[in-house]
């Protein structure tokens, strides 16, 4: 059985997720930032995994196209691993139907908790958070290889409570748009993929900021131009190297 993990990850975390089920299935690591370009993404393994971070409650717009790109993949067992910081939302519900708008069929879903990265949420344990991922991947890899269907790591207790955050949240689009918009300087009526990406390409420098260029370098979809970015909080998974965020595109 030949299994490919692709993957896209900002901070590591995803990364360090996609790493864990390679190394334990044998699989073969795949930046989706590497392929995201080419006109077609033909799949050669007959097990596809894609590891990705839910943002906004939703599918990064990288995933989406390289989704849009896909061949080949009626007969794939692919399963899909979303990490995030508050709630998986609908990414999910979004891939499937995207995959399946393809011929394909997403077979197995995991949702996994990690620390936030786009705000600070000081009463966060990540150490608890990624020794729970230590325990829930060796499921991932045992499911893939049983070729086993469903939505795993749900939580039953808390389920009903997600369902009303990402309904919450999913009312609040209204108020991204237009918060997306003035941060961009553009008009609101664009499309919500639009704003995001004219948001993502929206900095603001603080002191700290040394000019170094390594924002831009690591940046997987080069948002950052010429390492001028900053903000006032950052997380990086602690044990992934710079080097290996950098590998993700395919000009390094």
């Amino acid at each position: 059985m030949t299994i490919s993990i692709y993957y896209f990850s900002g901070t590591g975390n995803s990364l360090s997720v996609a790493k864990d089920i390679a190394a334990k299935t044998g699989g073969n690591l795949v930046p989706i930032a590497s392929v995201v370009d080419n006109d077609v993404i033909n799949l050669d393994s007959e097990v596809i995994g894609i590891v990705f971070p839910v943002y906004y409650t939703e599918l990064p717009v990288i995933i989406k196209k390289f989704v849009g790109k896909l061949a080949n993949i009626g007969n794939k067992y692919i399963f899909a691993v979303c990490t995030f910081g508050g709630s998986a939302g609908y990414s999910l519900k979004s891939l499937r139907r995207l995959i399946e708008a393809r011929g394909g069929e997403l077979s197995a879903t995991y949702r996994v908790h990690m620390p936030q990265n786009s705000f600070p949420k000081f009463f966060e344990n990540h150490a608890r958070l990624y020794s729970t991922w230590n325990k829930q991947v060796a499921k991932v890899v045992r499911n893939t290889n049983e070729r086993k269907h469903g939505e795993f790591f749900q939580h039953i207790l808390l389920g009903p409570f997600f369902i009303l955050v990402d309904y919450s949240l999913s009312k609040m689009k209204g108020t991204y748009k237009k918060s997306f918009a003035k941060l961009s300087n553009a008009a609101p009526d664009l499309e919500m993929d639009e704003l995001i990406h004219l948001n993502d390409t929206s900095f603001n420098l603080i002191e700290k900021c040394t000019g170094c260029g390594i924002c831009a370098q690591v940046c997987p979809v080069k948002a950052i131009r010429g390492g001028i970015a900053a903000k006032n909080y950052y997380y990086r998974r602690p044990e992934i190297k710079v080097t290996e965020m950098m590998k993700q595109r395919n000009d390094y």
